[in-house]
């Protein structure tokens, strides 16, 4: 059966493309984010429509992506014993019926960058299909339908599902590309905002936090098929940042870097499974903190990155 490949899946896990956000869960949920929209309609300082719209997107794949690295293994599973015909007490794979869901969400929440909206109306034809057979086949294990006609229906419908699978797949990996090029144009306003705005020390920790963020990114996204050289030149890139702040309140972070730039060194030169993991802790380890970006800089009115 047709499943996503977890190497690329994890490296597209939504909270890794936020600014400091980590791999371990996002506050940007669906929920939060209507709560978002409602009250930035009331606040100057957060009109800016392509982002507020932006995260509902970020927050769809995001949960769709993490769903997949944590509860992966059990999904696939499920998929060996329906393919085995074994009776099944439902058919509780991905829940895609909750990605459409929130996709339809961002569509309607109003405008964001074209990418978005044209890689979306791409999926969103083909991931109906698929809910509908998902929904089909948990209702008829179920019913315990298989007993009657010994699993006809199941082995009809899984065969269609894996054929539509692969339609997604790459249509739902561009609409994931299409987030992290947002989210680079997103946080790249951020650090010219901070720099505008006379938060220096503020605007060289997005900008540090950026690379490691998208050395993650790449690193889980290709697996051992990682550009270990482009990696290196981007860690380099991130510490000569080091010597440009001027204020001790960033210590405590940079001593931090320390762990996942040795994590990082370590998978360049094995690209192992424990040494992504090692990457992914560290990270985590990283960010786990927020930053306060008031005590950065002396400048009255700081401008906070949202999702930190």
């Amino acid at each position: 059966m047709s499943s996503i490949n977890r190497w690329r899946r994890l490296g597209l896990v939504g909270c890794v493309l936020v600014t400091l956000g980590c791999v371990s869960g996002c506050q940007w949920n669906l929920d939060n984010l209507k709560q978002y929209s409602q009250d930035s309609s009331a606040k100057d300082i957060k009109k800016d429509e392509t982002k507020r719209v932006f995260r509902f997107y970020l927050a769809a794949t995001n949960e769709f992506n993490y769903n997949e690295v944590k509860y992966g293994s059990q999904y696939d599973l499920i998929w060996q014993q329906a393919g085995a015909n074994e009776p099944l007490t439902g058919f509780k794979v991905q829940d895609y019926e909750r990605l459409e869901q929130e996709l339809v969400a961002a569509k309607e929440a109003g405008r964001s960058y074209e990418d978005l909206e044209s890689t979306t109306d791409a999926v969103l034809p083909i991931l109906h299909d698929i809910v509908n057979d998902v929904k089909a086949l948990d209702s008829y294990y179920k019913a315990k339908q298989y007993e009657k006609d010994n699993y006809a229906f199941s082995q009809a419908t899984l065969a269609k599902l894996s054929a539509l699978l692969e339609v997604f797949e790459p249509k739902y990996e561009a609409l994931n590309e299409a987030v992290t090029a947002a989210h680079k144009k997103e946080r790249n306003k951020d650090i010219e905002l901070m720099r505008s705005n006379g938060q220096v020390n503020g605007a060289h920790m997005v900008e540090m936090m950026g690379y490691y963020s998208d050395i993650v990114s790449h690193i889980i996204d290709q697996g051992p098929n990682s550009d270990v050289q482009w990696v290196k030149a981007q860690k380099e890139a991130a510490n000569a940042i080091v010597p440009k702040f001027t204020s001790v309140e960033v210590q405590n972070r940079i001593d931090q870097t320390k762990n996942l730039d040795a994590a990082i060194d370590t998978f360049v030169a094995n690209q192992s499974a424990e040494a992504y993991h090692e990457v992914i802790s560290q990270y985590n380890e990283l960010v786990r903190t927020p930053m306060n970006f008031k005590l950065l800089d002396k400048t009255q009115d700081a401008y906070i990155p949202e999702g930190v």
